[in-house]
């Protein structure tokens, strides 16, 4: 999807109209059904005839409906496309139950993620039994530029296309998400450790407090994904000690070699 430029116009490469009828669906979320045109206006950055002119076009599709108190809500459409994306990304039963298995053994987060763009999007995940657990959700998009599962998936990428990749995503992003400035040398850093050992271990990079582990999931048996995926387990640094690591290590590498057989979401083929 095209970035936003300052002016609440769009980067080339993409058509405009599309782009900016998606930046008014993202404004919606679960805890906000019912907005306002005053709201939509100030969260898309766009004009107040634009976004005119998008909220009138998508009611025409059912994807929002103007109620009688002006107030903007989703549309019964979105229930087809909602119970289609379910179905798409669904994760496998039995990859499921093994990345569960695998919460309950080491006490954390585990996340299947893919890169869309410049960020990486959570596809999978099974929640720590653990009450201080990290905190993200399938669906939930993170920077590129830190990170052990950004590391790892950008190792998988093709080594003559990395630089490109790297500078895109530094100059789309601009920060790690944490306030800490990012540069393309210490991603490179970050993606050679990752490519030279096999996995990644970051502490407190993308959020204070808060540890990640990933390894790759290949596919040496089976009909491989459209894109690199990275198995990830995320959680308190305080419990990711050293004397820790190897056993993580070793537990995500089993679980990712058994995805790999039971398979992924359906959208990933």
């Amino acid at each position: 999807m095209s970035a936003p430029t300052a002016d609440g116009g769009d980067n080339a490469g993409g058509i405009r109209a599309v782009s900016r009828a998606w930046r008014v669906l993202r404004t919606f979320t679960p805890d906000r059904m019912s907005l306002s045109l005053a709201d939509l206006v100030r969260e898309t950055g766009l004009p107040r005839t634009t976004v005119l002119r998008l909220v009138d076009t998508l009611a025409g599709e059912g994807l929002l409906e103007v109620g009688a108190d002006a107030q903007v809500r989703v549309g019964t459409s979105l229930i087809a496309f909602a119970a289609f994306a379910e179905s798409a990304w669904a994760v496998p039963a039995a990859s499921l139950a093994r990345m569960r298995a695998l919460a309950a053994e080491t006490g954390e987060t585990v996340s299947l993620y893919v890169r869309e763009g410049t960020r990486r999007v959570v596809v999978g995940q099974a929640p720590s039994p653990n009450t201080l657990r990290h905190a993200v959700q399938p669906g939930d998009e993170l920077p590129m530029t830190v990170g052990s599962a950004a590391y790892v998936l950008l190792g998988m990428e093709p080594e003559s296309e990395l630089d490109g990749l790297i500078n895109r995503i530094v100059a789309e992003s601009g920060t790690d998400g944490g306030g800490g400035t990012t540069d393309a040398a210490g991603i490179r850093e970050g993606v050679a450790l990752a490519v030279s050992q096999g996995w990644s271990l970051t502490h407190g990079q993308r959020e204070a407090g808060n540890s990640g582990l990933a390894v790759p999931v290949r596919f040496p048996d089976a009909r491989p994904p459209a894109r690199p995926v990275v198995l990830a387990l995320g959680g308190p640094t305080v419990r990711f000690t050293d004397d820790r690591i190897p056993g993580f290590v070793h537990a995500v590498r089993r679980c990712a070699e058994d995805v790999a057989r039971t398979g992924l979401p359906p959208a990933l083929y």
